[in-house]
């Protein structure tokens, strides 16, 4: 029996959001922010955001910024190829090489 409270993302995502904090540091850390920890992403950015930022990326829309927690929420198959072809540091580099200055 479970409820909305203890439904958790499926094992395999579980891995797979382990496996791109354990190999890229800059995912450990919210791309907005700098918080540690962040458990949530913008899948339209490939990004890796807290909590807080959550709330301003989902108040832009999800036409700009798709939310989804990389723990409570289901993952299509699409959406991790997204944040796998994505993540904090190519994000960062992609925006530097545009001469966007990062905070």
């Amino acid at each position: 029996y479970t409820t909305a409270a203890t439904v958790m993302v499926d094992a395999a995502a579980e891995r797979f959001f382990e496996e791109q904090k354990e190999g890229d540091e800059e995912n450990r850390r919210c791309i907005d922010s700098g918080a540690e920890g962040p458990m949530w992403a913008s899948v339209s950015h490939g990004v890796y955001i807290s909590i807080g930022a959550s709330g301003i990326h989902r108040s832009l829309g999800v036409k700009t910024s798709f939310v989804q927690s990389t723990t409570m929420d289901s993952w299509k198959p699409l959406h991790l190829r997204m944040m796998e072809l994505g993540g904090n540091r190519r994000f960062r580099e992609f925006l530097e090489s545009h001469g966007v200055a990062s905070t």
